[in-house]
């Protein structure tokens, strides 16, 4: 008689099963990675950059009587430049920022009125969320 071999080899079935639950947990690991990576570029450039444009748009304010309706008015072109996941808009009484395609998709705005203490996200509210705002 033929002796078995005792060592078993994994069977397809075995190797599909440990393939779908590798599949599994990086699908569930890397929306939060990005999701940590787009929270910190906005404490990281947001939050700071809107301190700036208010602070000159009350320096503004004082010298000129009215607040600016648009940031150039402010003269912060240096503060500004150096901004990669965000652009940064004035109105009356918001501060607007707007994500670039380096954010990782264009067009979702965060928007802050300062007359009323209120933030807002529009556009594409799966790229920023509510909760991460102060």
């Amino acid at each position: 008689m033929a002796q078995q071999n005792p060592a078993k080899k994994a069977t397809l079935i075995e190797v599909l099963m440990v393939i779908l639950i590798v599949g599994i947990i990086v699908i569930l690991v890397f929306p939060a990675i990005g999701e940590k990576r787009n929270r910190d570029r906005m404490n990281l450039e947001v939050f700071p950059t809107f301190e700036i444009i208010l602070q000159a748009n009350e320096q503004f304010n004082e010298e000129q009587g009215y607040y600016a309706f648009d940031v150039t008015m402010l003269n912060l072109t240096d503060e500004l430049e150096d901004k990669h996941y965000f652009e940064f808009a004035l109105t009356d009484s918001t501060v607007i920022a707007t994500t670039t395609p380096k954010f990782g998709k264009a067009g979702a705005k965060i928007v802050y009125n300062f007359e009323k203490d209120y933030w807002t996200v529009e556009g594409t509210k799966d790229v920023i969320d509510k909760s991460w705002l102060p």
